[in-house]
């Protein structure tokens, strides 16, 4: 299974690919929306895309996923935070779902093992 990790603090993201690693899950991790915007138009399209919501300036996690989908609609989505999004204000779609930081990178494999299972 392929992933791609969005995630702009640069040592979780090394943790949380490490041990995805470990788990047998191919992680491509970046920093940004932008540079994994690059990477999905130049056709490295990944089974499940995990974005941290707030990602510093530029775009959001929210931003990259509906940009992704746009292009992409088989992705599945996984938005991490350590704050919880307003239903009301974005309201999950198809195939994303919400993971709450912190958490054990075991439950993020889990979590990406389920959203990359096809319908």
């Amino acid at each position: 299974m392929r992933v791609l990790l969005i995630e702009d603090d640069a040592i979780l993201r090394m943790i949380l690919a490490d041990e995805l690693g470990e788990e047998g899950i191919e992680v491509n991790g970046l920093a940004n929306a932008e540079d994994a915007l690059i990477l999905l138009g130049a056709g490295q399209v990944p089974d499940v895309l995990v974005t941290d919501i707030s990602l510093g300036g530029g775009l959001s996690g929210f931003d990259l996923a509906e940009l992704a989908r746009a292009k992409h609609p088989e992705v599945a989505v996984i938005l991490i935070s350590g704050t919880a999004p307003d239903p009301a204000q974005h309201p999950l779609r198809r195939r994303e779902m919400f993971l709450a930081k912190p958490f054990l990178p075991s439950t993020l494999a889990a979590a990406i093992r389920k959203a990359g299972q096809k319908e």
